[in-house]
């Protein structure tokens, strides 16, 4: 996933000489992590602890009765096999790479880190029969966000890892989304926690929304134009209301009736009120 050729980002940062990236760093962190549960179960294959790193680390519907709380954070450093590995920190490095000069490190990090801890509460409420390993969630929070930041960027996604096809970013996110709905109904995959993706995918978006990325909603958009409306009118003289206003309201009562008017229209005519209060009274002399 990258932006297309044909579109560029002027406002991104650049990244300056020597500096730190955190979408490497937690790209590394998952790869050693993996690497050294590899080697682990390779070695304990066949023994009876094979699998004590996922009886230990992975959460489970377990981890309340047996006081393992510690499982909400550590099913992040297991996979269930390489191909769910390589899949999660290569979509997090292309949409990392992207979205951390936009929103900064530490924003990075809280949305992939705060994304992957609910999205493990969310495996854990809704399938907990099911172990979750790996960080599916925090990389749906990732790329949401990255997506809501930039909703109409073309970018080229690889179909198959083979096929190139350019999309709007923003319609990765209703991929994304209908993938994991119908995973989570169908029960299918359940170990890449559907249910913990839709909550990081949902975090991803409110986190950067409130940062003020990404267009504004349409309840948003409506209390913009009533307090951009009700300054302008503010800002009237009271001549400037009645031509504006008020005599558009008259006529439509002269031709339907005063029951004819909508109730903003009355709101506006207790507003000529107030106004034509405010209208000085010329004194005689």
């Amino acid at each position: 996933m990258r932006p297309s050729r044909r579109q560029m980002q002027p406002f991104v940062r650049r990244w300056q000489p020597g500096r730190a990236s955190a979408t490497m760093l937690v790209v590394a962190l998952g790869a050693g992590a993996f690497g050294a549960q590899f080697i682990t179960e390779t070695l304990l294959s066949g023994q009876p602890t094979h699998e004590i790193l996922r009886q230990w680390l992975a959460l489970d519907d377990g981890v309340i009765k047996s006081g393992q709380w510690w499982k909400f954070l550590s099913f992040g450093l297991l996979h269930a096999d390489p191909v769910q590995m390589a899949v999660n920190l290569l979509l997090l490095f292309l949409a990392g790479r992207e979205l951390e000069p936009i929103v900064g490190a530490r924003h990075f990090s809280i949305i992939y880190v705060v994304g992957n801890l609910l999205g493990g509460l969310a495996h854990w409420t809704f399938m907990s029969a099911k172990p979750l390993m790996g960080v599916s969630a925090g990389v749906s929070a990732v790329i949401v966000a990255y997506t809501t930041i930039l909703p109409e960027l073309e970018v080229t996604c690889h179909l198959l890892f083979v096929m190139p096809v350019r999309i709007r970013a923003k319609y990765l996110t209703w991929a994304l989304l209908g993938v994991s709905s119908i995973c989570w109904v169908t029960d299918t995959a359940t170990e890449i926690g559907p249910a913990g993706m839709i909550a990081g995918a949902i975090f991803g978006w409110a986190y950067v929304k409130q940062l003020g990325y990404g267009n504004p909603l349409a309840i948003q958009r409506y209390i913009f134009d009533r307090r951009q409306r009700a300054a302008r009118l503010a800002r009237m003289t009271p001549e400037q209301f009645i031509t504006a206003e008020i005599d558009p309201i008259l006529e439509k009562i002269a031709q339907h009736g005063i029951k004819s008017l909508t109730r903003s229209e009355r709101k506006i005519l207790e507003q000529g009120r107030g106004k034509l209060s405010e209208k000085p009274v010329p004194k005689h002399s």
